[in-house]
């Protein structure tokens, strides 16, 4: 009797033996697989977050080739990126210009020999009522002559005026872009015409 209760007790404990290891044995089996799940969701939010900021930011070069004309010359040169301290834009400036703020909402980009020659930026606002901007841009040039004329320069979305005083030409242009729309002011001189420069320039501009 006493041999038959301790052959029952052995296998019981080595039912619970097995039942134990069996358990143990599955837990080693889950667990890498949760490891693995958790260290490829971590690498994808990983890869989500090092890949957005590559999405949204702009590349510029530093610097580019700009082509224009001046008195009847084609000429090419180096330009440099340029951010204004002033506005949240920048752009491409050509090496015998400058940029600098004239005041709150207004840069001037200016010919280094000469700053009677210069053009005035001014960033407008996306909702822009363009009679209104029109009406006010020729209102300034009527202010420095009678006489508005259409400057017939190629400006895309664009509208020009000009205004004539003895040797001094300002043109007033609307560039009517929905992202970035802007008013662009040149004051040049019948034989110091810079404006297809400038135009060159205001092309490259681009808001933060």
């Amino acid at each position: 009797m006493i041999n038959r209760k301790i052959h029952i007790g052995c296998a019981i404990l080595t039912g619970l033996l097995l039942t134990g290891c069996g358990a143990a044995k599955d837990d080693s089996q889950d667990a890498p697989k949760e490891h693995v799940d958790k260290e490829d969701n971590e690498n994808h939010s990983a890869h989500q977050e090092n890949g957005s900021p590559e999405k949204n930011n702009k590349v510029r070069l530093m610097e580019k080739n700009l082509q224009y004309k001046s008195n009847g010359r084609t000429i090419e040169k180096t330009a440099f990126l340029k951010k204004s301290n002033n506005q949240p834009f920048s752009l491409y400036v050509l090496q015998q210009f400058k940029l600098s703020a004239e005041e709150p909402g207004k840069d001037v980009l200016v010919l280094n020999e000469d700053d009677s020659i210069f053009m005035r930026i001014e960033l407008l606002a996306r909702d822009t009522d363009w009679d209104e901007a029109e009406e006010n841009t020729k209102l300034q040039l009527k202010s420095l002559s009678g006489t508005i004329s259409d400057p017939g320069l190629d400006v895309g979305n664009g509208t020009g005026f000009e205004v004539k005083n003895g040797d001094e030409v300002i043109t007033s242009v609307l560039i009517k872009n929905e992202n970035e729309p802007l008013r662009l002011t040149m004051f040049t001189q019948k034989d110091k015409d810079y404006r297809d420069a400038f135009l060159e320039m205001a092309q490259t501009l681009s808001k933060d």
